[in-house]
Parts: C-alpha cells; structure tokens; sequence
C-alpha cells in the first residue's frame, strides 16, 4: 500500500466518532500495516480513554490537515452526517461515512454538494457488499437465469441488539435518525446493487408500540426493477430468532443467500443441489472495506465500496419510501439532487 506523503511512512486514517461502530473501526485500523488511526472523540472525556489505549487522538479534523493524505471515517450520530462530513470535505478529506449516508434526501444532497465543491470522494459503508458469500451469490445468479421475483428480509429482535444497553437510548429507537428503513439500509443498498435500482415503489411501515420506541419498527417494501424483475424487502425489529437473506427465482431454478449462516444454496430441477459456505468473521469483512476504502482513495483502485451516488439512492428509495407508506399508493423515486439542495 502506498504511503506517500503519510507521517513516519503510515496513512493517518481519522475516525470521528467512537461509540461501538467508530470503536471497531479504530480497532481494525490499528491492524492494518501501513496505517495509523487517530481517534477524534466527540466528548472531551473520551480522549484521554484513547491515548492511555495507545491511540494517536485529534480533537477534530482541522489538526489532521498537512498531515498526509486526507482519509477519514465519519461514525457519528446519523443526524451529524452532513455537518461532520461537509466540514471535512471543506478541509479537502476523502471520507468513508457510516450508512445511512444522512437521515433524508435533503442532508444527503448537503453531502453531495459539499463533495462536489471540494472535488473529494465519499464513500458509503455498507459493508456486506464485501461478505463472501454475499458476493458468491453475485457470482452465481446467472446459473438461474432470468430472475423474475426476489424477496430479501433482515429481521431481529432490537432489544438483542446490544445487551449491555438500553435499546430505547440508542440511535435506533429515535424516530429522527433511527428505525429500521435508516438502520437496515443494507438490504435496499445491495437490492439495487445486485438487481437495479427502481423507478417507483410501495411500501408499508409501521410502529406497533410493542418494543416502546418512537421510531418505525416494521417496513415492508417492493418495486419493480428495469430488468422487470420484482422486488420486494422485509424489515423488522421485531422478529426472534433473526432472519436475513435473499431468496431469488429464475426461469433455471433458485438461489438463496443465508446472511447469517453465510451459505448460499443453488436449487434447479433435475440438478443436485449446490451449497457454499462462508468462514468469514465480521472483523474480516469490516477490514476488507477499509482496505478498499484507503486503496481506493491512495491508489485510485477499484471498488465495490458503495458510492456517494448509491448512498444517496438508498436514502431516496427511504424516503420515497415513507411517502408510498402515508398516501398508500406506488410512489416515484426522486434522485435529481437539485430538487432537494
């Protein structure tokens, strides 16, 4: 990995933001030769915390400017998106920001502008499109075929989430910048990645009231891709044991993606089923998308990392989303930047 310019021969890689997500990012970084992470705590206190750890710390983007090149993690609030990053593309940083890219289309397009202006990279992290065998799913849907209907779903229990906390404080019960259309944006980002992004959609949501939250619980999303193949996705906060996968059907058989069992199972008529199976562990799948993220910012590499264009089609699809849900009825998705800047 080049270093160019980078400090004592290491690429200082700024995190902003150190709850669970920034934390695992910070711990990754450290173990990636060439690296530095810096640590950019949002409380004062936190500091100290992560220099006794060993950590370089920075009180903010600004003491990181003429240090190498630019590369930083925006992991804070999902409502601080578009502030964090728009003052760190102003400062000329490539970023990788946490999904969702920003609560709505409005922040997302703030985004947008503010790397335009700068002439800066964004990237979007929806890191299962570095999962094995995500990917092995990829690789095997034309064995099916034309595909004419697919169905994904990601459902778990919230309060599961992080047993050492409170669920009703954490981000993802805030109806704001929380709920499961914001929180589980990976299933709409690689339903576009893997089959087209749609034109229009349905969609239904809901909170029920049974986990005590104020933001959605239960969404329930379909369109039609341009290849004509249907979509539809499941989310919830609701459901035990967890669920999540991809089950798609084609004119040859079907394939289906065990995203928590990491297996994909090939079934067509006539034919002996076909399994593979995955060893992959989160570490390793967080690690290979900051791999990507500095490679492709440091030596222009290619990349499956999700792009600013494709977060802020996620947050569209998300937004249009809600609108289908409140006037039940199919509604367009909007993605011109201009309308919402």
């Amino acid at each position: 990995m080049s270093s160019k310019g980078a400090v004592g021969g290491r690429i200082p890689v700024a995190v902003l933001g150190t709850g669970s997500i920034g934390t695992r990012h910070l711990e990754l970084l450290r173990k990636i030769e060439g690296v530095e992470p810096v640590a950019v705590p949002m409380r004062r206190d936190r500091r100290r915390y992560w220099e006794r750890s060993g950590y370089r710390v920075a009180s903010g983007w600004e003491q990181m400017v003429g240090d190498g090149p630019l590369l930083g993690v925006v992991a804070t609030d999902t409502a601080r998106h578009a502030e964090d990053a728009c003052q760190a593309l102003n400062l000329g940083f490539n970023l990788l920001v946490e999904k969702p890219l920003a609560v709505n289309i409005g922040e997302a397009a703030r985004i947008k502008a503010c790397a335009a202006r700068a002439g800066r990279r964004v990237f979007v992290g929806c890191v299962l499109r570095f999962s094995d065998s995500l990917n092995v799913f990829r690789q095997q849907l034309p064995r099916i075929g034309r595909v004419h209907t697919v169905h994904i779903e990601c459902q778990s229990y919230l309060p599961d989430w992080r047993p050492d906390r409170a669920y009703k404080d954490a981000y993802s019960a805030r109806e704001g910048e929380g709920g499961v259309l914001r929180d589980l944006i990976h299933e709409i980002d690689y339903a576009g990645w893997l089959f087209g992004w749609p034109e229009a959609i349905q969609a239904r949501i809901r909170n029920t009231g049974r986990l005590g939250i104020s933001a959605d619980e239960i969404a329930w999303l379909s369109w039609e891709a341009s290849s004509g193949t249907l979509v539809s996705i499941s989310l919830d906060y609701l459901t035990r044991p967890s669920r999540r996968g991809v089950r798609a059907s084609g004119e040859k058989g079907t394939l289906e993606w065990d995203g928590i069992g990491l297996s994909v199972a090939l079934k067509r008529p006539g034919k002996r089923d076909e399994l593979a199976t995955s060893q992959q562990t989160k570490e390793a799948l967080y690690t290979a998308q900051l791999q990507s993220f500095i490679q492709a910012c440091v030596e222009d590499a290619p990349s499956r990392l999700a792009t600013l264009q494709e977060g802020y089609r996620a947050v569209s699809i998300s937004d249009a989303a809600r609108r289908a849900s409140d006037s039940r009825r199919e509604t367009k998705v909007d993605y011109r930047v201009e309308d919402h800047s």
